[in-house]
Order: structure tokens, then C-alpha cells, then sequence
């Protein structure tokens, strides 16, 4: 976006404070607040210094780094008076990009794609969360009357949905719907599909925004995979589909699943590389506790039409996209998007191909062996392993962001084990 252009957005929609976002590896947002007549000035304008050891992105005696703005992501809140959005991207103090900058990834994986013949790529992200209220804690609130598509009175926070929907729409992104989710204080907002950067540049945004609009309602909102025991988990599950000149690659009207042959070696190459990219799509201690049966949550490495107890499924929809079911919204989107990308066009420069499994396999627990269908990583520790094995994806996010996102995990995982629960102690205290 030319200067001028910009001058004029911040005249016209009266902005007086800008918040810069930027995203850190493990998919944290990061917020920088200045005031726009100052972000107007061209030395902020060509990059903005930071501390990059203060957020996990480089050691001490080499902390300084820049974020350097991206004009063209311009966003007036719709929620706030006189403040807009831009999104920055992470620089070294030399101002080269920096290598483990999850949005400069993402940019390089998209020209990846379009070097192998795709000059689009779309992604449709369904982020779950659940809300509560947080001036009341008490378990007595976890009935049985919510549910999935549950009506008004019982959907009891349908007016913050729809603000918070009404607030996306004004942010740009079309709104397909928003309901009530299976779980008892689970919700879900759809927008339609975008391209990948848009995508995960909303992942980070509805995640913010979601927050902010819930604390105007003195309501909580938590994207945790499995924050409630028994019920049902947070997924974001990951539509997307390849374009050339505007037609959809994955297609094929003559195939019974109406997929073409791009479409199964994509399929291929995201279950060859499941195990690795679990590591970015289940990034989390918790994200390990909703991979389990009987929850609509995949386990195993499997594709199908409509079968929903596999990992890749192709939905009913008119416009055909292959949907990966195991992401959880903790996952950085700009990784995860990355990952897939290279896992499937892998799986097509390859030609890698599996056979389909219609019957639900969460019943077929004593056959899977038999028919060679791999699990998905049963904790954080054997994605990480899986992860740091995988070439492919190893280098397509590259050296740098491979030992910070994992030695960040490892750290986490360290941690766990050495905690001692509150069911250990039922368990054992007087073992």
C-alpha cells in the first residue's frame, strides 16, 4: 500500500492509535500500541525494534530484531474508537526477514506452491472455542442442556456470538453462519474460505477479537482443546483446496468422490507427513487429551468421504476441499498452513496414494493393523520425535524455527512429568 494511501485510511476512519500485531513461533499474538501520527513517520514505517529474547525469539546478546509493518493489512476495529490493526513481520536488526517468522514462512511455502503450478490456494479454518461465565464457577453449571445447534433460551450466549459474528463481517470476512457446538459451552463461527494467508492471518485476529468482545460481555472464552473432561474437544478443522487460473485443482466431476488424482496425492502426502505435523497442529500438553475416540476427533491416519472418525475427510459440499480434522486452535496457523502445503505437494510430487476407509474405525480398533493404518502421536513428546524426523517438514520451516518450536515444547514437556496431579493423588495417596 503506497504511503499516501495509508495517510488517507488513517484520515478518513479517524485513527488515532495503531496496534501492531505480530505473531511469535509458537503462535502467540504479540501487540505493540503507538499512536498513528508517530507509526506515520518513515523511520517507524521501515521497522520497529524489539526485544527479541523477551519472546522466545533469540538469546540475550543478540536480542535486538525489528518488526517491520505490512501496510496493506490496514484494519479499523470494529470494536474500538479510533484504533486500527497492521500486521507486522519479524526482522532481524540487519532488517533481513527472519528465518523462523511464522507469516515469512508462510509466504514462502505459498510461492513454493505456485512454482509447482498453483497460483492459489484456499483454506476455510473452523475455529471452536468454549465460553463461560466468569463470575460463576461453579459445576453445577455444566448440564446437560446445551448441545449441538441448541435453540435460544438454552443457547445462553447467543447474543455475544452474534456480536462478535457482526464484528468479523465488519472486519471483511464473510460470515456463513455461527452456532452452538456439541459441547456444553462449545461455539463455533464459520466464515467462507480465503486464501491461506488471509486465513491464518484471521486465525490469530478471531482469536483476539473473540477475547475482546467476550470481555465486554464479562464472559471468558478458551480455545484449549480439551478444557472440559468428557466432552467434547476444540478443533480447527482445516478445509483447503488448490486453484490453477481460477479452477479447482482437487476436483473432478467424473471421479466417484469427485477428487481428481492432485487431490489423492495431496490426501497422500498430508497422512505420510500426519505424525510430523501433529507436532504444529496439536502443539499443546492438553491438545493430546481430545485425540481420543469416540469424541468426533481423529486418532488414526485415514482418509474418507464423509467419515468423520478419519483423519482427512472430503465434505458434502458443492466445491470440493479436503478437510484435515486433527488441528486445534492452539495451533500457529502460519506453521500449520506451511506444514500442509509442503506435506501435500510432497504427496503429489511423489505420487503417494491410500486406499480410503468408510467404516467408522473407531470400531475397527482390532483390525487397523491389519490394514496398515498408523495412529496419530498419543502425547506432545512422540509428535515432537515424529516432527524432528521429518525432512520434508523440517525443511520447509526451516532449522531455526524447528529448534525453537521444539526446545520451547520440550521445555514444556519436562514440566509435565515432573507435576504431580490431583489424579495421582486420588489414585495413589494411600497406595
Amino acid at each position: 500500500m503506497p504511503n499516501n494511501d495509508l495517510k488517507q485510511l488513517i484520515k478518513e476512519n479517524k485513527i488515532d492509535w495503531i496496534q501492531l500485531h505480530f505473531t511469535d513461533v509458537i503462535g502467540r499474538l504479540r501487540v505493540l500500541h503507538m499512536p498513528s501520527s508517530r507509526f506515520l513517520e518513515d523511520k517507524v514505517r521501515e521497522g520497529i525494534g524489539f526485544d527479541g529474547s523477551s519472546v522466545g525469539l533469540a538469546s540475550v546478546e543478540k536480542s535486538d530484531m525489528m518488526i517491520l509493518p505490512d501496510e496493506s493489512t490496514f484494519l479499523a476495529l470494529p470494536h474500538e474508537k479510533n484504533e486500527a490493526r497492521i500486521i507486522g513481520e519479524i526482522h532481524e536488526s540487519s532488517m533481513k526477514p527472519f528465518s523462523a517468522c511464522p507469516r515469512h514462512i508462510l509466504k514462502k511455502s505459498i510461492k513454493y506452491a505456485n512454482a509447482a503450478g498453483f497460483d492459489e490456494i484456499k483454506f476455510s479454518p473452523e475455529m471452536e472455542f468454549y465460553v463461560m461465565n466468569e463470575h460463576d464457577s461453579s459445576e453445577d453449571r455444566l448440564i446437560e442442556q446445551q448441545g449441538y445447534f441448541a435453540p435460544p433460551p438454552l443457547d445462553e450466549v447467543k447474543d455475544y456470538r452474534k456480536e462478535l459474528s457482526e464484528m468479523i463481517s465488519k472486519s471483511g470476512y464473510k460470515i456463513k453462519y455461527h452456532h452452538h457446538e456439541g459441547g456444553k459451552f462449545q461455539h463455533e463461527v464459520e466464515i467462507d474460505s480465503v486464501d491461506v494467508l488471509s486465513a491464518a492471518d484471521y486465525c490469530v485476529y478471531f482469536k483476539y477479537l473473540a477475547r475482546e468482545i467476550a470481555r465486554m460481555h464479562n464472559l471468558l472464552v478458551t480455545f484449549m482443546a480439551k478444557p472440559i473432561s468428557n466432552d467434547a474437544g476444540n478443533g480447527m478443522h482445516a478445509h483447503t483446496c488448490f486453484y490453477k487460473n481460477g479452477k479447482n485443482m482437487f476436483m473432478d466431476e467424473n471421479d466417484d468422490y469427485r477428487l481428481s488424482q492432485k487431490a489423492r496425492y495431496f490426501i497422500g502426502g498430508i497422512l505420510e507427513h500426519a505424525r510430523g505435523i501433529a507436532a504444529i497442529a496439536n502443539p499443546t500438553l492438553n491438545s493430546y487429551k481430545r485425540l481420543i475416540p469416540n469424541f468426533h476427533a481423529p486418532i488414526y491416519i485415514a482418509w474418507a468421504k464423509h467419515n468423520r472418525s478419519a483423519l482427512v475427510r472430503i465434505p458434502a459440499r458443492k466445491n470440493v476441499d479436503v478437510e484435515v480434522r486433527n488441528p486445534d486452535p492452539a495451533a500457529n496457523p502460519y506453521l500449520l498452513f506451511a506444514s500442509m502445503i509442503h506435506a501435500g505437494l510432497d504427496g503429489i510430487k511423489k505420487k503417494i496414494e491410500f486406499e480410503p476407509i468408510e467404516k467408522n474405525i473407531y470400531q475397527m480398533s482390532e483390525r487397523v493393523k491389519d490394514l496398515g493404518i498408523q495412529k496419530l502421536p498419543i502425547n506432545l513428546n512422540e509428535a515432537l520425535e515424529a516432527l524432528k524426523s521429518d525432512d520434508v517438514l523440517c525443511k520447509a520451516l526451516g532449522e531455526e524455527t524447528i529448534n525453537l518450536f521444539v526446545n520451547y515444547k520440550e521445555k514444556e514437556w519436562q514440566q509435565y512429568l515432573g507435576e504431580t496431579t490431583d489424579l495421582e493423588y486420588r489414585l495413589y495417596f494411600h497406595c
